[in-house]
């Protein structure tokens, strides 16, 4: 299945007063491990992810759970932790594309420029810059003393390649209390680079931190960022996801649109930030027999209106549904710049 069959079924069981469950997307977290510390990184339940030690799949056993993936969805991003801890990551994202999937890379991307095969083999890789001054950087990202400039460099690197290697770029920010500024520069640059640009807000557990609520610079930067979607940018998420994050606005939550898989192969069900139940791809044969077998142990799905902001979720599940805005995300999401 593709992502485009998968939004129209899910429309389908939206008309009927059914849960969507078709995913969108995977997202398979490689692997927890990360040498930074940065001071936003939480996995959900208040800790970081690199404190929760996961044992994780080889070589062959990540090619096998990518296999098993591929019937259900065209669509694998793949993320941590950090992804470039893993020295293999270049030969899973090469058998994610063996095998029809369109390949999304997550990182900070220090290093980068000595590992070039994974922006070649990533269709669209994301970059995760929530600074572009060096310091101030190092202030948010912890970690060893040359984290900030490996970072930048990773970053200039992408810019002067991304022609060469055909890959999407796509600058994300995590916008703080005290760093608002620095994420109104990330999106100027992506703005004059035609770039695609993602703002994702502090979280706390799964709520927006309280230093961005009734902050009026945050309200200027998503402001802003609207201007510039309404403009043409490459702004991701739909109007009503920018102006939700803006105003505070509810929704309704349907986390099954981005399945998130564990480094143990394990699906967390029916999110990552609330899981009820964990249940083995492989050991179930394939994601739908992962579902069936959750549903056997009764596992229910989050419809919850609620305070979660996290992007993956907000966003897609308002794109899932608005169907009209949706096509014109697409539009820019699934383009390859030249």
């Amino acid at each position: 299945m593709g992502f485009l069959a998968n939004y129209v079924r899910n429309l389908a069981s939206l008309a009927a007063g059914r849960t969507p469950r078709r995913p969108l997307l995977f997202s398979y977290y490689l692997t927890h491990r990360c040498p930074l510390a940065c001071r936003y990184c939480s996995d959900g339940q208040g800790r970081p992810f690199k404190e929760d030690l996961v044992e994780e799949l080889s070589t062959g056993q990540a090619r096998e759970l990518i296999d098993l993936l591929r019937p259900d969805s065209d669509t694998l991003d793949i993320t941590g932790g950090e992804p470039m801890c893993r020295g293999d990551l270049e030969e899973l994202l090469s058998h994610a594309r063996r095998v029809g999937f369109r390949t999304v890379l997550n990182t900070k991307g220090a290093g980068l420029p000595q590992r070039p095969d994974l922006m070649r083999l990533s269709d669209v890789l994301v970059l995760s810059v929530d600074s572009l001054d060096r310091a101030r950087l190092a202030g948010i990202l912890g970690g060893p003393p040359h984290a900030a400039h490996d970072v930048l460099e990773a970053l200039h690197w992408a810019l002067a390649n991304r022609g060469r290697y055909k890959s999407q770029l796509v600058l994300s920010a995590v916008a703080m209390a005290d760093n608002l500024d620095d994420v109104s520069d990330v999106l100027r640059l992506a703005v004059s680079h035609k770039l695609m640009f993602q703002v994702s807000p502090h979280i706390v557990g799964t709520a927006v931190h309280p230093g961005l609520i009734g902050n009026e610079r945050f309200v200027a930067l998503m402001d802003e960022a609207i201007a510039a979607k309404a403009a043409g940018a490459g702004v991701l998420g739909v109007l009503p996801y920018l102006r939700g994050l803006r105003d505070g606005r509810d929704y309704t939550c349907h986390p099954l649109l981005m399945p998130t898989i564990r480094p143990d192969g394990a699906v967390n069900l029916p999110c990552l930030e609330r899981p009820r139940e964990r249940v083995s791809v492989k050991d179930a044969g394939g994601y739908r027999r992962t579902l069936t077998r959750a549903r056997l142990a009764h596992a229910r799905t989050c419809e919850g209106r609620g305070n979660c902001r996290i992007f993956c979720h907000m966003a897609l599940s308002l794109l899932q549904r608005r169907p009209l805005a949706a096509l014109r995300e697409l539009a820019s999401w699934r383009t390859t710049p030249c």
